[in-house]
């Protein structure tokens, strides 16, 4: 078997751990399952030249460092892979590592620099149709407006969120009635979204 075709297989098998335990919400987990198979991805897929792999083993490693809350490590690969994406034209590479750059800068506190990325992202999904991936950057826009001081602005896009669930008979539109009643302006105690959002 040739190096690319290893580098496939590994990239299937690691896309499969990591979202279980991304899922999971274990930080061990997420350490042993998801950084120690992805950087060895990251060395298989540049041996093979592998460049649409080697980005999405970028992003992975970015994304389980922000888990961890390695969030400058988490930007310097996100970054690297979202390069390599747009090199590629992968606009749905794009979309998810700039989901990912939102997600690290909201947790640096640049919340100018998340909305701008999740805002990114969201023009992407709809390019492409993906509704989920829509509902997600609307979701994490939201939160990035919210812990910004902009609560009329974060109830707004997730009640746009909402709206494409309830179309979609979503059953997980649910967990935004509940953020949006929590942060109800009568609510004093809402400190920050506690939004729980599946990854896919």
């Amino acid at each position: 078997m040739d190096d690319a075709a290893v580098a496939d297989g590994l990239g299937f098998r690691i896309e499969a751990e990591v979202q279980a335990s991304r899922c999971s919400g274990e930080e061990e987990v997420v350490r042993q399952v998801g950084l120690h198979p992805d950087r060895q991805a990251l060395d298989l897929f540049r041996t093979a030249g592998h460049r649409p792999g080697h980005a999405k083993a970028l992003n992975g490693v970015g994304n389980c460092h922000a888990l961890l809350g390695h969030h400058n490590r988490a930007l310097g690969y996100c970054r690297r892979a979202l390069t390599l994406f747009e090199e590629l034209g992968d606009l749905n590479g794009q979309a998810a590592s700039l989901d990912g750059l939102g997600y690290a800068h909201h947790h640096l506190g640049q919340y100018d620099l998340a909305k701008c990325c999740h805002r990114q992202a969201l023009k992407l999904h709809l390019e492409l149709g993906d509704r989920i991936g829509e509902v997600e950057a609307l979701i994490r826009l939201g939160n990035a407006h919210h812990t910004d001081g902009e609560h009329d602005t974060a109830r707004d896009t997730w009640r746009q969120a909402l709206v494409i669930l309830d179309e979609l008979a979503h059953p997980d539109a649910s967990y935004v009635r509940a953020q949006l009643a929590d942060t109800e302006p009568h609510q004093t105690a809402a400190a920050g979204p506690r939004l729980y959002w599946p990854h896919r």
